[in-house]
């Protein structure tokens, strides 16, 4: 549970080892950690194994060190969840601060990597546990800010156990705990703006767990040095081995996940736990990745350019043409022109092509906007089919003219409203558009991850956006 793993003799040797802290007695030590030492012990009242954590007495003296000590096992106490290590217990005895806290069999996931690299999935689903865990912390108003294997402990039940809260900040308070302006944290995971000792929020947590995803994919940490110093710098300027030069296995849009975590700038990484547990959960094996809204606009643009230019000749007619395009499209194999060069397909929640009725009602939805449009044209020509229509604005009376601005104010509040619409599959945590939510539908790469990244790289190339 601690980053040095004793030996046998050297742990008897502890003299307080056979004793007792409160109602706790201490069997064996386990290991030695930066603030003290962990204990397996037993809790005499409610006989059950524990793990006890002492503050090391030399430094048991200075205030702002047991502040921070009992702050950790505030700050972990508060989190129930299972995936971060459940506090029992803290006090004091005979000078000795300490808490206790379940004991995890393990192992910590260093002893692990130290033997082997992990297959793909399992780090996956190991990673997925943490940003839960590490989700409850902030929702709680807590980073972590030492994310790192050592800290994550294998757990039959839960996947992971997040440990060793002492150097989580609060976001609620006790500033002067948090040591702002120091370097604090494990410079093999940490994130740049951590090791320029600047103030960090969630978001360097997500590099953290970011570069020990990396590590349990590949067998290595992203960067290594000769000295911490070194190290931090390389988190700061260099850019890290690719993912799947060292572990080929890997699925493309895993790494690619890696890389956004990686990012230098926390802007760049992913913006919420919600966020990031969905890109990790949409990379499982045998799951379909959702697409983007940018590539759902460049294929849409695709779509939609040879009807303008049919407008010009077909006018309101075109709408008809357009239905029949997109309900056959849709119901006989999923995919339009747009959809098929970017190798994109509709279907529904369970992946099925979409039936009749559902290709109809999805093609409602989505062109609500332009027949609502083509509707109010109607409507307009057929009550003023028989007027007379002056082209001449300046020859217009204020009176004539509230009738095209109100037709014009209509015409703008739909285009409003079905523009954003479209702009709910930008912020959707599945990338679902207003249509999609109404008919229970999805547009999903069509051949699995390693479409996607051939897609992306092909938007990349031909538009300034990021996909």
């Amino acid at each position: 549970m601690l980053s040095t793993r004793l030996p046998t003799a050297e742990a008897a040797a502890d003299a307080l080892v056979g004793g007792r802290l409160r109602h706790f007695t201490i069997e064996r030590l386990l290991g030695r950690g930066g603030m003290g030492n962990v204990y397996l012990g037993s809790d005499t009242s409610l006989e059950r194994p524990v793990a006890i954590k002492v503050l090391a007495p030399e430094i048991s003296h200075d205030p702002e060190v047991v502040a921070r000590f009992e702050r950790e096992a505030r700050a972990q106490a508060r989190l129930r969840h299972p995936n971060v290590a459940q506090i029992y217990f803290i006090g004091e005895d005979r000078g000795l601060h300490f808490f206790a806290l379940e004991f995890l069999e393990g192992p910590a996931l260093d002893e692990v990597l130290a033997q082997r690299r992990l297959p793909w999935p399992d780090a996956l689903e190991y990673s997925i546990a943490t940003a839960r865990g590490l989700r409850a912390a902030l929702a709680h108003g807590f980073i972590h800010r030492d994310v790192k294997p050592s800290n994550l402990v294998l757990d039959a039940e839960a996947g992971i156990k997040i440990l060793d809260f002492g150097l989580v900040k609060s976001l609620n308070g006790d500033a002067e705990l948090t040591r702002n302006g120091a370097i604090i944290g494990s410079p093999l995971y940490m994130a740049p703006e951590q090791g320029r000792g600047e103030d960090v929020d969630h978001r360097a947590d997500i590099y953290s767990l970011g570069c020990a995803l990396y590590h349990m994919l590949t067998g290595r940490p992203p960067f290594s040095g000769p000295s911490p110093v070194g190290v931090i710098a390389m988190h700061m300027t260099d850019r890290q081995t690719p993912v799947r030069a060292l572990a080929p296995d890997v699925p493309e849009r895993l790494a690619r996940i890696v890389d956004k975590m990686m990012s230098k700038h926390p802007i760049d990484r992913p913006s919420s736990y919600d966020e990031l547990i969905n890109a990790l959960e949409a990379a499982r094996p045998g799951q379909r990745e959702l697409s983007g809204f940018k590539t759902r606009a460049v294929a849409l643009a695709i779509d939609l350019l040879p009807f303008v230019v049919l407008g010009l000749v077909l006018r309101l007619w075109v709408t008809a043409l357009a239905s029949i395009y997109f309900v056959l499209c849709h119901r006989l194999t999923g995919q339009t022109l747009g959809k098929r060069l970017l190798r994109l397909a509709v279907t529904d929640r369970s992946g099925r092509r979409l039936s009749w009725k559902a290709s109809i009602l999805r093609f409602l939805a989505f062109a609500w906007g332009p027949l609502t449009v083509a509707l109010l044209a109607a409507l307009v020509y057929f009550i003023h089919r028989k007027e007379r229509v002056s082209f001449e604005f300046g020859a217009l009376t204020s009176q004539q003219l509230v009738e095209p601005l109100l037709y014009l104010g209509v015409a703008a509040v739909i285009f409003v409203g079905y523009l954003a619409g479209f702009l709910v599959a930008a912020f959707h945590p599945k990338k679902l558009a207003l249509h999609d939510l109404l008919c229970k539908t999805e547009v999903r790469y069509k051949g699995g991850a390693e479409v996607t990244g051939r897609v992306g790289r092909f938007l990349k190339a031909t538009t300034r956006f990021r996909f």
